[in-house]
């Protein structure tokens, strides 16, 4: 029987071709691994890594971490952002841990915005006269006349300067007023979607204010805080596209008229009906 020789040539050059090509990979032109920054991701993956702070931030409690992260999603309205996809997450029947992640980092989120600014209006109605400043050294010595007519005069410390105008007093229970109304375009939120916020003076958030929103000779009636998860001072209620609306609080408020979804497009030309905002406070 013929003895077939070895096809050395064969494996020598294939051993060759793997080390050239090992050399080539990892030594001459390595594959370089570059992290896309989070605001790159698509708008689905990004609601994962929306929520996946969420969940850290329930557990760690780290709200300054927690901004930083968001921060790196680059959206217009990190708090608009986070509202939106918890009223989709509850829409989709989601988990309510999950749902209530992402209230409650939008809510605190609110709350500091909410905070910052009465901070920087506060400072404008107090003025603060200094102490008079205390004389250090080796004090002269007073001759007897001086000694005899030395009176100890009370200095005034933290003397708060009344503001000239009269500012008004917080009345509780006054009738609250319309802060702001915001028409919405956004294709996260339900079309025709009208969202009321109510707050105290204090600027904290009111469950149980009865909504009357009127149409057409017709009248429906909603509270706030029927949805927690979005906040206790929240409600909503969905408009048809085509009617105008009147709305007021049966607490106290001057009715709202002429309220519609507003028309909207986006980014392919396509139109679609936006969503209203409005948010009520007591003076």
């Amino acid at each position: 029987m013929k003895k077939i020789p070895a096809p050395w040539h064969l494996i020598i050059g294939l051993i060759l071709g793997l080390g050239l090509g090992l050399v080539i990979s990892w030594g001459i032109a390595p594959v370089e691994t570059t992290d896309a920054p989070p605001s790159l991701l698509r708008s689905d993956f990004k609601d994962k890594y929306r929520a996946l702070i969420a969940y850290a931030y329930a557990s760690t409690d780290d709200f300054d971490r927690a901004k930083d992260r968001l921060a790196s999603l680059n959206d217009s309205n990190s708090i608009e952002a986070l509202q939106s996809q918890a009223q989709r997450a509850l829409a989709d029947d989601a988990s309510p841990e999950s749902v209530d992640a992402l209230a409650a980092l939008a809510a605190d989120l609110e709350y500091e915005t909410i905070a910052t600014q009465i901070t920087a209006t506060s400072t404008r109605f107090f003025t603060q006269t200094p102490r008079a400043s205390t004389q250090t050294g080796t004090p002269s010595t007073p001759s007897p006349t001086e000694a005899a007519t030395l009176t100890l005069t009370p200095i005034p410390i933290n003397t708060r300067t009344p503001p000239a105008t009269t500012e008004a007093s917080l009345t509780p229970g006054a009738p609250y007023i319309l802060q702001t109304q915001d028409e919405i375009c956004s294709t996260n939120i339900s079309e025709g979607l009208m969202m009321v916020y109510v707050s105290d003076a204090s600027q904290k958030a009111v469950s149980g204010v009865e909504i009357i929103i009127e149409w057409d000779g017709n009248e429906e009636h909603f509270f706030t805080g029927l949805k927690p998860e979005l906040g206790n001072g929240y409600a909503d209620f969905t408009m048809d596209t085509n009617r105008s609306y009147s709305l007021r609080l049966a607490a106290g408020s001057t009715a709202t008229t002429e309220l519609s979804a507003p028309p909207c497009q986006d980014d392919d030309g396509n139109h679609y009906w936006g969503s209203l905002r409005l948010r009520f406070q007591q003076p």
